[in-house]
């Protein structure tokens, strides 16, 4: 039974994820993405737990891809359809093509975790950005939305998450960075890699910018943060491998 616990967390987080698409459909997307934070922490346990028990195989590995389609694919795809169509960047009657820009979502998250499964090289460094990463920070816009405020950067002078060309245009964002080739750290500690100063910088400005400073939209700067971390730290680590 004790052998069973990993395979029984990664159903948890399916479970997360079939109830989120129905809070999604109940017109609760906060709902949804508290579902999906669930989600995360039961995704981040079931491989933890595999690795202590010395049970990790190719079933596990198999359920948890299927499970975080669900919960970090379409999920997020379907918030996003939410939004879309709330805002009337997508009317619900007749054809629109704005309607259907969400599936790059799901799409790109299929296509990225069938090469992670097959990949041999991505233990230390991703190619791309993790789907769970991408799908929480697309969900997130139903924290900043549903908690009744959204601020307009000073910078641009947008509303960044009310926008409709953010709207449109970051979900083939995320997809593309998903699917690329490039290099991005892993979170998991291996002290062999020499990148832990980095997962330790990227850890603690997780938790000032999510708990300490921006709150609700602290996710999208932490997961831009990422990417900008990954990319300037990491440039050359693809082609010297």
């Amino acid at each position: 039974m004790l052998k069973s616990l990993p395979n029984l967390i990664t159903l948890g987080n399916l479970t997360c994820g079939l109830l989120a698409i129905v809070a999604v459909f109940e017109g609760s997307p906060l709902t949804a993405f508290l579902l999906m934070l669930l989600a995360g922490f039961l995704d981040f346990f079931d491989g933890l737990a595999a690795r202590l028990l010395g049970v990790a195989g190719d079933l596990g590995k198999q359920l948890d891809s299927l499970a975080d389609l669900v919960s970090f694919g379409i999920v997020p795809g379907l918030i996003w359809r939410h939004y879309m169509i709330y805002y009337g960047f997508c009317p619900s009657g007749g054809f629109c093509i704005n309607q259907y820009v969400w599936l790059s979502i799901p799409l790109a998250a299929a296509y990225r975790l069938a090469i992670f499964n097959i990949s041999t090289d991505q233990s230390t460094i991703f190619k791309g950005i993790p789907t769970p990463i991408t799908g929480l920070t697309l969900a997130s816009w139903a924290w900043v939305n549903e908690a009744n405020w959204s601020p307009t950067w000073s910078i641009t002078g947008i509303n960044f998450f009310q926008n409709f060309y953010v709207y449109l245009y970051m979900p083939i964002f995320a997809a593309y960075f998903m699917i690329s080739d490039h290099p991005m750290l892993s979170m998991k500690f291996n002290k062999q890699d020499g990148h832990n100063t980095k997962r330790y910088v990227l850890i603690l400005l997780m938790v000032l910018l999510i708990i300490g400073f921006f709150e609700s939209y602290g996710i999208i700067l932490f997961y831009l943060s990422y990417i900008l971390v990954s990319l300037i730290t990491l440039k050359n680590t693809l082609q010297e491998a």
